[in-house]
């Protein structure tokens, strides 16, 4: 379920779209691209819709994260991924499998997408993005970008204010759907 929530200044929250209709139309008026595909396979194998999306946003350069709870270092890399930064390239983000949420810098203040398997996220060149793949991370993701340069960490970058994590935002879009985890 692709979901879409904006944030003001100081980082709180003021609206959700969960429809993907909604989803799509939200990020289309920052100038993003969004969409789900019909099946992971679809991504993983290189079929049509995988090289159209190379096409479309003309990419040339391709990483796959795999991410899992024991992944070394997590904690330092994750601080790092969520440090806001530009690329001078678009960059295509495919979730293979787990989940991913991608914080976008926005002329009011950020943009949360929360991105699952089968969907994908292009952002253009120049949009600041910082990522996070929560506290135990279970990740597969495909990264397009224009170089290999785009792909790269950054040392620069401004830290993510206080953002929900990807554990936060998950928690609090179950319990604004009604299916909160009973404790």
């Amino acid at each position: 379920m692709g979901v879409l929530a904006t944030f003001d200044e100081e980082a709180r929250w003021a609206q959700t779209r969960v429809c993907d209709g909604l989803v799509r139309e939200g990020l289309h008026a920052l100038g993003l691209t969004w969409d789900r595909r019909t099946g992971v396979e679809s991504l993983q194998s290189g079929e049509v819709e995988f090289r159209q999306l190379r096409e479309r946003f003309d990419t040339r350069a391709l990483d796959r994260i795999r991410l899992s709870p024991e992944t070394s270092a997590w904690a330092e890399r994750r601080r790092d991924w969520r440090r806001l930064r530009a690329r001078g390239g678009v960059v295509v983000l495919g979730v293979l499998e787990g989940t991913l949420l991608v914080y976008l810098r926005t002329d009011s203040g950020y943009a949360g997408v929360l991105c699952e398997a089968g969907e994908w996220l292009a952002i253009p060149a120049g949009h600041a993005y910082a990522l996070d793949a929560g506290e135990s991370p279970d990740l597969d993701a495909l990264v397009l970008s224009g170089s290999a340069a785009d792909l790269a960490p950054g040392e620069e970058g401004d830290e993510v204010p206080a953002l929900p994590s990807l554990d936060a935002f998950v928690e609090t879009m179950l319990e604004m759907t009604g299916h909160a985890a009973d404790d």
